[in-house]
């Protein structure tokens, strides 16, 4: 499993990047605030979604190469850019998950997802549930 929350909680947001957090946790967070470059990449693919997420294209939108981009995320935030990048995917799922009654392939669309097969494993891989399931029990909560 990723370095993600347990489960989802209320919505906390960077002071620095605005990007609404239930799934990454609290040191992720902190780093974010801390190294803005960073929390940067992260709120310009937030705000690209569901367009594919380049990694040279971060890193020059930050002034950095893709390499260096990648080495310092790694190092600063403490999980690679593309595990951050699947957290935040399926953050923003959660958010159709909840809100509308969609299928599983609209929301890997909606995602930045190819299909529904690579969506529903990232989705399990970070919350270690099916969209489905998630869909079920979050009905069931209500």
């Amino acid at each position: 499993m990723l370095q993600a929350s347990a489960a989802p909680t209320s919505v906390s947001q960077t002071p620095s990047c605005d990007l609404p957090s239930r799934l990454l946790n609290g040191t992720t967070l902190k780093r974010l605030t801390y190294y803005r470059r960073a929390a940067e990449a992260l709120r310009y693919a937030w705000v690209r979604l569901p367009a594919p997420t380049r990694l040279e294209d971060v890193g020059s939108h930050v002034g950095m190469t893709s390499a260096a981009f990648s080495r310092y995320f790694a190092e600063k935030i403490g999980l690679k850019f593309s595990h951050a990048l699947k957290i935040l995917r399926v953050e923003h799922a959660l958010d159709h998950l909840e809100e509308r009654d969609c299928s599983i392939e609209h929301l890997a669309y909606v995602s930045g997802y190819s299909n529904g097969c690579s969506f529903a494993r990232a989705f399990k891989r970070v919350l270690g549930q099916t969209p489905s399931e998630y869909r079920r029990s979050f009905l069931l909560l209500r």
